[in-house]
C-alpha cells in the first residue's frame, strides 16, 4: 500500500528533476528536490526523507559519494535510496548495491515503473506503517492488525476500503487526488478508472452512516478526511 511519505529526489538535470518530482506529488507524496550531492546533504540535513532517489553522475558531490557519507551516519544510514543511472553495466549496478541502495534503475525508464518500484522500496522498509493505532475523530485505524472501529464499534471493510480509508487518514486532513488514492488502494502502476474510486468512496460513506460527511469530495481533484467536527455531521457528499 502506497503511504504518504516524503521524498527527496537528487537529480542535476532540471527537465528529469521536474518530471519525477511532479509524478511523485501526483501519487501522494511529499517531494523535496535537489539539483547536486551537496545539496542534497543539506536538505537531508534539515529534514529527513522517507526514500531517496539519487542521479550517480552529479557535479561537486557524486551520486556514490552522496550515498557513502549516508550509510556512514546512524542517523541516516536506514533511509532507503534508489539510484538512478545511465550507466548500465552489471559493475556498476553491483557498485551501486556495495554502497546501500536498496534499488538501482537504469535510464531512459518509464514513469510508472519508476513508482512502482517506488513503492516496493517503501513496503519493504515498512515506512508509512504506523505502531500505533490512528484516530480521526469517532474513526480508529490500527494497520498493525487491519482493524477499524467507528465510536467503538468495528467496521467491516474489503480490503480496497480498508487502503482507502487508512490513506484518507494518514493524510491528516490533505486532500488526495484519484491517482493517489488508486496508487494507495491498488498499488502503483495498476491501472482502474477513476470511477472505481468514487464507487469505493460511496460504499464507505454508507458504512460510516451518520459520520459519512467525514469524507469530502473536492470537485475536480479528489478527496479529504475532515478532521473539523463542524463539517462532519450534515454535510453529505459535497
Amino acid at each position: 500500500m502506497a503511504e504518504i511519505c516524503r521524498i527527496l529526489v537528487v537529480e542535476d538535470e532540471p527537465d528529469l528533476r521536474e518530471l519525477i518530482a511532479y509524478n511523485l506529488r501526483i501519487d501522494g507524496h511529499e517531494v523535496e528536490i535537489a539539483c547536486d550531492g551537496a545539496e542534497a546533504l543539506k536538505e537531508v540535513e534539515r529534514e529527513r526523507p522517507d526514500l531517496i532517489l539519487l542521479d550517480l553522475m552529479m557535479p561537486r558531490l557524486s551520486g556514490q559519494q552522496v550515498a557513502e557519507r549516508l550509510k556512514q551516519a546512524p542517523a541516516t544510514s536506514s533511509i532507503p535510496i534508489i539510484m538512478l543511472t545511465a550507466m548500465s553495466e552489471e559493475r556498476d549496478e553491483l557498485r551501486g548495491l556495495e554502497l546501500g541502495a536498496d534499488d538501482y534503475i537504469t535510464k531512459p525508464f518509464s514513469m510508472t515503473v519508476l513508482l512502482a518500484r517506488v513503492g516496493a522500496v517503501l513496503r519493504r522498509a515498512g515506512v508509512g506503517v504506523s505502531a500505533k493505532p490512528l484516530s480521526v475523530g469517532p474513526l480508529t485505524i490500527d494497520q498493525q492488525v487491519h482493524s477499524v472501529t467507528l465510536d467503538g464499534e468495528a467496521m467491516n471493510l474489503t480490503l480496497t476500503e480498508f487502503r482507502l480509508l487508512s490513506a484518507l487518514m494518514s493524510a491528516s486532513g490533505r486532500v488526495l487526488s484519484r491517482r493517489a488514492l488508486i496508487s494507495s488502494a491498488m498499488g502503483p502502476g495498476v491501472t482502474v478508472t477513476e470511477r472505481t474510486i468514487d464507487v469505493h468512496v460511496t460504499s464507505i460513506r454508507k458504512k460510516l452512516g451518520e459520520h459519512s460527511g467525514m469524507i469530502r469530495t473536492i470537485r475536480g481533484v479528489g478527496y479529504r478526511l475532515s478532521i473539523d467536527a463542524a463539517e462532519v455531521r450534515g454535510s453529505g457528499n459535497a
